[in-house]
């Protein structure tokens, strides 16, 4: 299955204090991750955000509609997909107590429901509001190193295993969390049947120092 999710930068000034390992013991490695996880998550509650859609905030109440037509499945952007997608994203999160539900009329047959965020939705929304409303949450523990791969010149990727913390009920719904391509990485993480497995990715300079340029926390699912 190909991820379709973006993975946000964690490129940062404030990292150079965590960029001085040079050595290969796994410890290490752990403990320079959990650190890197955590600094890029302050508060505990932003490693993953799942993206709602393209509501922003003076856009709420938002009330639903419909496009008629037909799907391309060969087009990742079509309209009427995203659309029917949002549609069904604000009744499942509804559900779990995001979104307050009310019905407003009907376009023909198709019921149209205005949504807003409840009080309980303001706890894990992301301010920044970046591609519109999102959903953040969660914490990285670091299980153990799995691996270290050198096979690309210049490069390194430090695989691990993880539990997650911070984890609220309604993203434990498979009707929210299969919504988004690549849910498998993710699954196991918001279950806790499992532990998840993330990686770091690193570049090597000369003095076999790294410097991290992507990581697990941050991940936003679109």
């Amino acid at each position: 299955m190909k991820t379709q999710y973006l993975k946000k930068s964690l490129l940062s000034s404030g990292l150079t204090l965590l960029m001085l390992l040079t050595g290969c013991d796994m410890n290490d490695y752990k403990t320079r991750i959990q650190n890197e996880n955590d600094y890029n998550n302050k508060t505990g509650n932003k490693a993953v955000c799942l993206r709602v859609g393209q509501i922003f905030p003076d856009m709420y109440p938002y009330t639903i509609h419909y496009l008629e037509g037909e799907i391309d499945p060969d087009d990742p952007h079509d309209k009427i997909y995203a659309n029917n997608e949002l549609n069904l994203k604000l009744s499942l999160y509804a559900k779990e107590g995001l979104f307050t539900e009310e019905l407003v009329g009907y376009d023909g047959d198709k019921p149209l429901y205005r949504y807003n965020l409840t009080d309980e939705a303001l706890k894990y929304l992301d301010r920044d509001w970046w591609g519109g409303t999102n959903f953040c949450f969660g914490r990285v523990v670091v299980e153990k190193i799995l691996d270290v791969d050198n096979q690309m010149k210049g490069k390194r990727m430090v695989s691990f295993s993880y539990h997650m913390e911070n984890v609220p009920n309604w993203i434990k719904n498979p009707e929210i969390y299969r919504l988004y391509k690549g849910y498998g990485s993710m699954e196991a993480a918001v279950t806790g049947n499992e532990q998840a497995e993330g990686v770091h990715y690193y570049n090597v300079s000369s003095d076999n120092s790294l410097r991290l340029t992507a990581g697990e926390s941050g991940s936003l699912y679109l």
